[in-house]
């Protein structure tokens, strides 16, 4: 008896089972006494769940070297499977929310975390939310176990892997716009190199050729290698029971409504669009957070070409860092200390002609202008201040780096002091500060100081020549 005798004698005996007027009437008699009917040799015949994740329940006939399960629930209108995928849904459409998938190497506390922050907040807050906590998950190792292991793992990203390398440590250079442009269309490449696809196949096809395949692979995972009934076998049905499969289907979700949407049709606010970004549509694609997201998501990638190809080569388990990855580790520390001490002397550069460094699409100075701001107010305005006899408040620089606010106080008496990065600031800014504050101090040396500062009555100056006023209730010992 041939193979495909056998497997037409198994789908024989399942449409028999679907005559019945309820599938939980299947029981191992009926099995046994259709199989024997249709010469099939019975090794065994036994009731028991299957399925790795959610189970359910199935008559398991043994026949030769095949093993068939045939299901007693119905792939569709089951009220366990409807509970399960009301709930993916759920789930999936946060991950939508913000942009991602389910993703792999994360642990299952972290990922909850995430759901929990985004559910009852709008889109934008959503991806803001999500930036904080994968910032403390996509960690700069993280991102050199992906570059440096995962990702030269796969046939189909090993060409590109020299390139994804430069794009990880040109990021932590000070270039992450051009990290993020250079592996946008990685994406497409692999995609195509997987699918084996002609170059002028619709990219959204590849993407359904790729994860079907992969999804493929995942059921008879799923299913221990029975044979099964096609109908529990499809990314529709598995996409509420089988947790890799819940992978691959979000991730397709990701490629097919966010990363490949159409020019005109994408609403999304990452701006991580491939038609987007090739149509020069819009620039918003460069916010460093991308960086993280396309790492992470060519290594996901590598891992569904591993279930396509049905090589494993990339692990589902996260792999300890090698040498290798450690070595890149350290090259992108290296290569952020240098730019750090490049970055400090191109400001300091700019700061003598009253300018601010202009930014970069990746990088507008933010974080070192507040840095170098609060480490200058420290040093040459708290200390003087509290010197002088006063209690000391230090606020937080603004977003941009650009002021910070000083509350010196002494019993009722109060001094508000305004501390700008540079002389040459809006005069907007001077009037907004210039409100509150006793006297307006800025780092550097004057530029066009009385340019900037018209209509300002207060004192303005720069805060290094700057002596503090002693509280008038203290005592001046000479």
């Amino acid at each position: 008896m041939g193979e495909k005798s056998i497997e037409e004698r198994l789908q024989g005996l399942w449409h028999r089972a679907k005559k019945l007027p309820d599938l939980q009437a299947l029981n191992k008699e009926l099995i046994l006494e259709w199989a024997c009917a249709a010469n099939l040799s019975v090794e065994s015949v036994e009731e028991r769940n299957i399925g790795r994740f959610c189970s359910f329940p199935a008559v398991v006939l043994k026949t030769g070297k095949y093993v068939a399960a045939y299901p007693k629930v119905t792939a569709i209108g089951d009220s366990q499977w409807l509970g399960n995928k009301q709930q993916r849904d759920v789930e999936a459409g946060l991950w939508s929310k913000v942009e991602w998938f389910l993703p792999l190497w994360t642990g299952l506390g972290d990922s909850r975390k995430i759901l929990a922050a985004i559910a009852h907040c709008n889109k934008e807050e959503a991806i803001k939310q999500f930036d904080y906590h994968t910032s403390t998950i996509y960690t700069l190792p993280f991102q050199a176990v992906c570059v440096g292991q995962l990702i030269p793992a796969c046939r189909s990203l090993i060409e590109f892997s020299p390139v994804i390398r430069e794009a990880y440590l040109a990021a932590y250079s000070g270039y992450a716009a051009s990290s993020i442009a250079a592996l946008i269309p990685v994406i497409e490449g692999a995609l195509r190199k997987i699918s084996g696809s002609p170059s002028d196949a619709p990219v959204q096809d590849v993407v359904d050729l790729v994860c079907d395949r992969a999804c493929k692979t995942a059921s008879r995972l799923y299913y221990d290698g029975m044979w099964v009934p096609d109908e529990y076998t499809t990314p529709a049905y598995l996409f509420a029971q089988d947790e890799l499969v819940f992978v691959f289907e979000t991730f397709r979700q990701w490629l097919k409504n966010a990363f490949f949407r159409k020019t005109g049709e994408y609403d999304g606010a990452t701006w991580l669009n491939r038609h987007l970004f090739a149509h020069g549509a819009s620039t918003l694609w460069q916010e460093g957070a991308n960086l993280r997201r396309l790492i992470v998501a060519l290594a996901t990638l590598g891992a569904i070409e591993s279930w396509h190809d049905e090589t494993y080569r990339v692990s589902l388990f996260f792999p300890e860092m090698n040498d290798n990855s450690k070595l890149l580790w350290q090259q992108a520390l290296l290569r952020g200390l240098m730019q750090a001490g490049v970055k400090q002397h191109e400001q300091n550069l700019y700061q003598k002609h009253g300018r601010l460094v202009p930014e970069l699409p990746g990088d507008g100075g933010e974080t070192l202008r507040a840095a170098h701001l609060g480490e200058e107010c420290i040093r040459d305005l708290v200390r003087p201040l509290r010197d002088a006899g006063w209690q000391v408040k230090m606020g937080e620089p603004d977003e941009k780096g650009l002021w910070v606010k000083v509350e010196a106080t002494s019993g009722e008496e109060r001094l508000n002091v305004g501390l700008l990065f540079s002389c040459a600031s809006e005069n907007k800014l001077y009037r907004e500060l210039a409100a509150d504050c006793s006297a307006i101090l800025y780092l550097g040396p004057p530029y066009r100081q009385q340019e900037y500062t018209t209509g300002i009555d207060v004192h303005v100056g720069p805060v290094a020549g700057w002596r503090p006023p002693a509280p008038r209730g203290s005592i001046n010992v000479s």
